[in-house]
């Protein structure tokens, strides 16, 4: 297995933002939601105008960490970067949180799939510029490097670009063909772990998921659900679809390895309209 350094990937995003730093500046009276929030899916250029349009913050907070953590997790690593972040630790094993009403949770499902949900929802009406979405271990065999370093070191103005970044570069165990829900032929890299039912439950319950959008032949993206997105591919979406797959979530009697891997599987195409990412 050969593992790609952190930099090969900020250094793939720049590229993706000295590219798109080409197209025609915005209308003056266009606004952020005509610009990308109702572009069509698959339009590359959805976040073309994103930088000149809603521009990273120069000054802290830059955004929002948004931590899944576990009851066993340290998340002390948390402390070292609230100066310039707003940080969210939530704990997945205590889902009423009577300490912090802000990381309150409706239920202990799908492991970090009703984290990020449920922050979405609260957080849909007033989003900071962008938000991580972690699991709360500092280190991982899934992350390239320290968590802490890969939070730090996230280029903003090539995100503001991107739009939507993984934190893993590499495709193992996942593959570019990963989830096939209509042939069910895919050719899996790695040991494919539930693999096979996560494929099943997005297929069996892709209309309730995302009623009127077509499911599509081949849908991939890095392993482990830890992102970042900026606020604009957050709106691409109404709050009633998040508030749509969450409830899914809590009424699913598949098990959390399952259905926490449904969405690990979707979180890219969730915010970029991307099967493909």
């Amino acid at each position: 297995m050969l593992l790609l350094p952190g930099l090969t990937c900020l250094f793939a995003i720049s590229i993706i933002a000295l590219v798109l730093s080409y197209r025609s500046p915005p209308s003056p009276n266009e606004t952020i939601s005509e610009s990308l929030g109702s572009w069509p899916r698959q339009n590359a250029s959805r976040y073309a105008n994103a930088y000149q349009l809603d521009p990273p913050p120069t000054a802290p907070p830059y955004g929002a960490v948004v931590a899944a953590a576990r009851s066993t997790d340290d998340v002390t690593w948390m402390a070292s970067i609230e100066q310039n972040w707003t940080t969210f630790p939530y704990d997945v094993d205590t889902p009423h949180n009577d300490a912090d009403p802000r990381l309150h949770l409706p239920a202990a499902k799908g492991h970090e799939a009703i984290v990020y949900l449920t922050w979405l929802i609260a957080h849909y009406d007033a989003l900071p510029w962008h938000a991580v979405f972690v699991h709360g271990h500092r280190d991982a065999w899934h992350q390239p490097e320290d968590i802490v370093h890969l939070i730090t070191g996230l280029k903003r103005p090539a995100l503001a670009r991107a739009g939507y970044v993984s934190l893993r570069c590499d495709w193992y165990p996942s593959c570019p063909a990963e989830i096939r829900p209509l042939d069910h032929d895919a050719v899996v890299w790695g040991p494919g772990v539930w693999r096979n039912e996560a494929e099943l439950a997005i297929a069996g319950n892709w209309r309730l998921l995302f009623p009127g959008e077509e499911l599509p032949q081949t849908i991939a993206a890095p392993c482990c659900a830890q992102f970042a997105v900026i606020r604009q591919a957050i709106l691409r979406r109404p709050k009633s679809d998040y508030e749509r797959m969450r409830q899914w979530l809590m009424d699913t009697l598949l098990v959390d390895d399952v259905s926490g891997r449904v969405f690990e599987k979707l979180w890219a195409y969730i915010l970029t309209g991307e099967a493909v990412q």
